[in-house]
């Protein structure tokens, strides 16, 4: 879980005058107790050993009464653990391709689950005179072990995490497979990365930070590889789906992909973006999100019932039971299809992916 704190914090203070200990003063825009953190380490080397006090010129208006964000982080009581506290981080500009700012950045994690973060380019501070001088060494390790709470926050989210595809087996007494399970994590990977990619895009190391965190060691390994044929690494790209996906897995998920059933869906899928979620900006009629978020989980169901029937061995009585609730589940959402502005078009589509599910299933009888 991310907290975005930057529009609650309207000052602050950053004390890491004491070598190994960071204590942080936060002042809430609803004028109640400042929040209190003691961390143990240090910030990045630019304000190692300083007092800064920062005012937040992008904080939203002052309140009276306290608010619910605050008032549930000033009575958390789990573990703090410091992550990278810094006044230089790069970040570019809106509204200049070529233009860069420094950024306030303070980073820190409740436990593994929440990472805390406060990032502001508009901000005013003064900084003390150093009171002890970190090295180099002493910042590589620094760095590296706030790289590490961050890689720990992530393999603790991607654990808790559970996709509507998920829920739906618990809650609705889907017919469950091995894959449902390894699709879920796929699917926690794409949520977070998002975040990663936001904090290490502009870094000199970006790909193998990103790689890192996301404890991806065959991408490491990968760019390990480049650089002993004296090959430059590739630059940074964003992921695509099989980068989600185990290792071991993404062979399998790349064929069932181009499994006929599945690239049917695709073309579904295509529909649905182009023609209800684009034109309607994420604003949808009732019918409209439940037909969307009813198709999201099928879309889940359908690749991995795909990628139990392509096992050498696998059990036909399931994966058939699974492929006619798909096709139960596909002709109730297609009564919501009716009432939206695309319904001639999306009938068209659903009947086809109809179409399909009833051969697949069909050979799965005999």
């Amino acid at each position: 879980m991310l907290a975005l704190l930057t529009p609650l914090i309207s000052h602050g203070v950053i004390d890491n005058t004491v070598r190994d200990t960071v204590t942080l003063q936060l002042w809430g825009i609803d004028g109640g107790e400042p929040l209190e953190f003691h961390l143990h380490g240090n910030c990045l080397r630019d304000i190692a050993g300083c007092r800064v006090t920062f005012v937040n010129k992008g904080a939203a208006p002052e309140r009276t009464e306290e608010h619910r964000v605050l008032r549930a982080m000033r009575d958390d009581r789990r573990m703090p653990y410091l992550g990278d506290i810094t006044l230089s981080r790069r970040e570019r500009d809106l509204d200049n391709k070529r233009g860069m700012s420094n950024l306030l950045s303070i980073e820190f994690f409740l436990s593994r689950e929440m990472r805390v973060l406060i990032e502001t380019s508009t901000f005013t501070f003064d900084i003390s005179l150093p009171q002890w001088r970190m090295g180099w060494e002493d910042a590589n390790a620094q760095a590296f072990l706030n790289m590490e709470a961050l890689r720990a926050h992530v393999a603790e989210n991607v654990k808790r995490f559970r996709s509507a595809a998920f829920n739906d087996i618990n809650n609705n007494g889907f017919p469950p497979c091995d894959w449902d399970y390894r699709l879920n994590r796929a699917e926690a990977c794409m949520s977070i990365y998002p975040t990663i990619r936001s904090k290490y895009r502009f870094s000199e190391d970006a790909s193998n930070s990103i790689a890192y965190v996301m404890d991806r060691n065959d991408i490491l390994d990968r760019h390990a590889a480049e650089d002993e044929a004296h090959l430059p690494p590739g630059e940074t790209r964003e992921w695509g789906m099989l980068d989600f996906v185990e290792p071991a897995y993404a062979q399998e998920v790349d064929r069932a992909m181009r499994h006929r059933l599945f690239q049917t869906t695709n073309r579904l899928t295509d529909l649905v973006q182009r023609h209800v979620l684009e034109p309607n900006g994420g604003r949808l009629s009732e019918d409209g999100q439940r037909f969307v978020s009813g198709y999201s989980v099928l879309v889940s169901h359908i690749l991995a019932t795909i990628l139990l029937v392509r096992q050498k061995q696998f059990p036909a009585e399931l994966a058939l039971r699974r492929a006619r609730a798909i096709t139960a589940r596909l002709e109730m959402l297609a009564e919501f299809a009716e009432k939206l502005d695309a319904a001639p078009m999306l009938k068209k589509a659903v009947d086809a992916l109809l179409e399909r599910l009833d051969e697949f299933a069909a050979k799965l009888q005999h």
